[in-house]
């Protein structure tokens, strides 16, 4: 459905905002373009959607190509919708009126039916007679989201849909679009810096830095198989060891060219273990996260009682080389 190929763009000669930038997203998938701020994220969602002029590459859509403002009198695709981080909605007409603003007023009863459908995904059928001027900066991004998910798009593409959204809504709405977009079989484009966006509500995951895909994959293979430190450090918590160190403390064997991420849940407490020092506990609700040292190494790990000791002996039951 998209295609990207070798795509460049800079805003000055010296300074490259994306550099050869390749992927395909088949039609129904869900893609969530993961990285920090000033990747490139934001930049990337312009020009796919035709906001933007490519310096260098192509970006082709249902194999047409994309152009930018050069080429169009209005700028941006009539099959897609974006909804940026900018919330450009009218002050003057209610949240009703503002999500049916771009259906077709022929057949009204289905107006209605699709405004109400498209309220109802993002939990603000009730604040339908409400104006913008009355809401918070999240319900207003949600409204933002509605607008577009009524015209029923092809693809749709959000940039930090959920950045204004508190902790218990924010994994509600992320189930129901993710829940829309399947049954709709609309292929969605997110930007996220936040992990906990993307690895459950993904069926792919690209993580840009710098202007960079540094991997591209699903869910599960980016965790189990980061191509970097960086990667994993996106993904939460984690641990580093290097030949010397797996080797000196747990007897392992690898590369002196390779280090092991381990992640906190792959290490257990064990009387045959190695023995590290508690460096510092805190509380997650579920569990406790513990850090411990032994010389100048480190690992974290899970445990749902806190320790008392002052020490802990500790296995490694799983890593990955990196």
């Amino acid at each position: 459905m998209l295609e990207i190929r070798q795509l460049g763009f800079s805003f000055h000669e010296n300074q490259s905002i994306l550099e050869d930038i390749n992927f395909e997203v088949k039609t129904g998938e869900i893609l969530s373009i993961l990285g920090e701020s000033g990747s490139g994220k934001s930049t990337l969602l312009k020009l796919i959607y035709g906001l933007e002029d490519t310096v260098s590459g192509e970006i082709f859509y249902e194999s047409d190509k994309v152009t930018g403002p050069k080429f169009n009198l209005v700028p941006g695709n009539s099959k897609m919708k974006f909804v940026p981080q900018e919330f450009d909605l009218l002050d003057s007409i209610n949240v009703s009126e503002n999500v049916g603003k771009y259906l077709s007023n022929f057949d009204l009863p289905l107006k209605s039916e699709n405004t109400k459908k498209a309220l109802k995904v993002v939990k603000m059928d009730s604040f339908a007679n409400h104006f913008p001027s009355q809401l918070s900066g999240g319900q207003r991004q949600r409204v933002s989201i509605a607008r577009a998910i009524a015209t029923n798009p092809k693809m749709l593409l959000l940039d930090e849909p959920y950045s204004h959204l508190d902790q218990p809504l924010k994994f509600e709405i992320r189930k129901n679009i993710w829940n829309w977009a399947k049954e709709t079989n609309c292929t969605v484009i997110l930007t996220t810096h936040d992990v906990n966006d993307a690895l459950g509500f993904s069926d792919k995951i690209i993580i840009l830095k710098n202007g960079k895909i540094i991997q591209n994959d699903s869910p599960e293979n980016l965790r189990n198989n980061p191509e970097n430190e960086y990667v994993a450090s996106l993904l939460g918590e984690y641990s580093i060891l290097n030949a010397d160190e797996m080797w000196n403390l747990f007897q392992i064997k690898i590369s002196e060219t390779q280090k092991a991420i381990i992640y906190p849940e792959e290490i257990s407490e064990d009387e045959s273990g190695q023995e590290f020092e508690i460096s510092d506990v805190r509380f997650r609700g579920r569990d406790y996260l513990i850090e411990t040292i032994h010389k100048n190494s480190k690992l974290k790990f899970y445990s749902i009682l806190i320790t008392e000791n002052q020490f802990v002996k500790l296995k490694i039951k799983n890593f990955r080389l990196i």
